[in-house]
């Protein structure tokens, strides 16, 4: 009981200091939890966040298509919210859809206190088309929403560095220039962020590299769809 109320809390006071964008991770996450992946080889997954509980590293299971993450938590909170900032090998994904369950646990393991859920997609080999898409294609305000991204000739080596401010959103990701493999082929690189909890917005996309021009890109998230009443004969 009293780590529920602790929980219910920190989750008031966090939503609060989201809105208003000073969280300690603020400027490089946003709450609620942002999942950053990048599908090299292996396949590496951040996820940060605040939080009020002292937290062990991160452990990565597997069964299927379906890939779970555990962090233990103390058996106490901390008086201060801290970031949350992990970043974990996933491993050579073959293609196909995964679904990645992100947990927190308590102390001996035996219970689950949060869980937050991040779905990509490994693609097929595809012509390399550079640029940026979202995910749903028209995301409604509260739903989650996934920026994909993609260069030529370069290899992303690390998850990206994600910042929020207002409705300008900048994706930092680290790369390296890439010769190809024989002639004719193009390497590709691939990268998705995943942000929770958008306003009904228009938002501009900046994605940055260390090798490159920068890719950009914009989309809208429009306002909760009101269900029609409907009317008994």
């Amino acid at each position: 009981m009293a780590r529920l109320l602790l929980i219910t809390a920190a989750i008031t006071f966090l939503s609060a200091h989201a809105m208003a964008q000073t969280g300690p991770c603020f400027a490089g996450i946003q709450d609620p939890p942002i999942f950053s992946l990048v599908m090299s080889s292996p396949v590496r997954l951040s996820f940060k966040s605040t939080t009020y509980d002292p937290l062990s590293g991160p452990l990565v299971t597997s069964e299927g298509s379906e890939l779970t993450v555990s962090q233990w938590a103390q058996d106490f909170q901390l008086y201060s919210p801290v970031c949350n900032n992990q970043s974990v090998s996933l491993g050579d994904l073959a293609p196909g859809p995964y679904t990645v369950k992100w947990k927190y646990r308590e102390d001996l393991g035996s219970s689950v206190f949060a869980t937050f859920t991040f779905a990509f997609t490994i693609p097929e080999a595809t012509p390399c088309v550079p640029g940026t898409s979202i995910e749903p294609q028209s995301p409604a305000a509260g739903q989650p929403v996934s920026i994909l991204y993609s260069a030529t000739f370069r290899g992303f080596l690390q998850t990206p560095d994600v910042a929020i401010d207002g409705n300008q959103i900048k994706i930092d990701q680290p790369a390296v220039i890439a010769d190809p493999a024989f002639p004719g082929h193009v390497p590709c690189a691939r990268g998705i962020v995943q942000i929770g909890s958008l306003r009904a917005d228009y938002y501009a996309v900046t994605v940055q590299s260390n090798s490159a021009a920068p890719l950009s890109g914009a989309f809208i998230v429009g306002p909760v769809a009101r269900g029609r009443a409907v009317r008994g004969h």
